[in-house]
């Protein structure tokens, strides 16, 4: 058995108010699980139906292959450990009376703690790096020490699973990442199933292996970092505009946010612009377009170049060729069919080759289909990027006789665009 936690067909709610429906997920023995979302999407809520805390109106949750009410509570507890947002203790315990707390599943009536249940509880204490504070008052320590000290409470149980409620809340983000650098080696090292509902996105792509977004209370996407953590996935999620780009030290997805879409004075345009460009000439343009809510396509462009990681930054549809190669027919093809299901072509003033000169082609034949093609650039200017030997000025020259319209600059081609709106 391979599953450690097996969610079907989850419902619950709070009276009339359904916070999960539908619910269908399975987590596998030795995942890191982040569990992401907006306020009010049931992340807390579906945490504590795994654990048993509330309890579903209909559905199975399954640990190890086994119900969960077919668990006792003692029995359930030798499985999983929840360490709760709020990590607040009312009383003024020690440290180590805290984390022996974590033996009880494992003691009968009135028994007593052996010298074993002493020795689990300070191996908890060393491998959250707070065997020092054994003798401290629980309310005495800092936020970060606390939320360690909890997680040892934890790791007493001896769990095979550990369910974390916003574990890195309230911290600041030096003791974020020794909170989930230790869940991390605790997974690696101990095996154990980690399942860690958080706010952070880009922390959660970092340490997680897998993610799953919720929305509604209903799963919207559950994959690995870079399957579920997408414009598509996110724009209408959060209600945010946002650059999603990859974190070169952790090759994990990263998040820049821009505005929220509620600020954004640009409406979505359903109109969409293929643009050729490469080399940077497509900076603004593309940076621009997606300003003012246009859809819009690039290609064929060369994984690697500047155009290309702009155009993926902003969730463009790319259609790509690997680097330092010329245009194949497959590519061309598929130029010409996404040129044909946009609104608008758009050159910008970037320099034609043999490797690229397949792209002006494939402008003109827009063209001579009826699809409006723009150029940005003065023509006179455009005659010094032919490096074809004179065929792409020929193809230009045709272009500008068949309806090929020039404009001067960016701001010029938007006014332009206005017309196709």
């Amino acid at each position: 058995m391979t599953e450690a936690i097996k969610v079907k067909s989850l419902y619950f709610g709070y009276g009339d108010n359904h916070v999960l429906k539908d619910i269908n997920f399975t987590i596998k023995k030795g995942d890191f699980v982040s569990i992401i979302g907006p306020n009010g999407s049931g992340k807390s809520t579906l945490l504590k139906n795994i654990a048993n805390i509330l309890k579903p109106e209909k559905g199975i949750i399954e640990v190890d292959g086994k119900n969960i009410i077919d668990y006792s509570v003692k029995e359930l507890a030798k499985k999983i450990a929840l360490v709760p947002q709020d990590t607040h203790i009312a009383y003024e315990f020690n440290v180590f009376d805290i984390v022996l707390m974590g033996r009880n599943p494992y003691l009968k009536r009135f028994e007593r703690e052996t010298d074993k249940d002493f020795q689990i509880a300070k191996e908890s204490l060393k491998l959250t790096d707070t065997l020092h504070l054994k003798d401290k008052g629980i309310n005495n320590i800092s936020g970060g020490e606390r939320q360690r000290v909890i997680i040892s409470r934890a790791l007493a149980q001896q769990p095979k699973i550990l369910l974390l409620d916003e574990p890195t809340s309230h911290l600041d983000i030096n003791h974020q990442i020794d909170i989930l650098s230790l869940l991390q080696k605790l997974n690696k090292e101990k095996e154990m199933t980690i399942v860690v509902v958080i706010h952070d996105i880009n922390l959660a792509a970092r340490f997680s292996n897998k993610i799953i977004l919720l929305n509604k209370g209903e799963v919207l996407s559950i994959g690995n970092p870079k399957e579920v953590i997408n414009y598509n996935n996110l724009e209408n999620t959060y209600n945010l505009d946002m650059i999603i780009t990859d974190n070169p030290y952790t090759n994990s997805p990263y998040i820049i946010p821009l505005t929220s879409k509620e600020k954004n004075n640009y409406r979505k345009i359903n109109k969409k612009v293929h643009v050729i460009c490469g080399g940077g000439t497509g900076g603004e343009v593309l940076n621009k377009l997606d300003l003012f809510g246009y859809r819009f396509s690039v290609g064929v462009i060369n994984i690697g170049d500047s155009d290309w990681q702009l155009g993926k930054k902003l969730s463009a549809e790319l259609i790509e060729e690997m680097p330092f190669t010329g245009i194949t027919d497959k590519a061309y093809k598929k130029n010409v069919a996404t040129m044909e299901k946009s609104d608008v072509v758009v050159l910008t003033s970037v320099p034609y080759g043999k490797g690229n000169f397949k792209n002006l082609e494939a402008a003109y034949k827009a063209l001579e289909k009826g699809k409006p093609v723009y150029l940005i650039d003065n023509y006179q200017k455009y005659k010094r990027f032919d490096y074809v030997n004179g065929k792409a000025k020929k193809i230009l020259d045709d272009m500008k006789k068949k309806g090929l319209k020039l404009v001067n600059s960016v701001d010029e081609l938007l006014l332009m665009l206005k017309k196709h709106v």
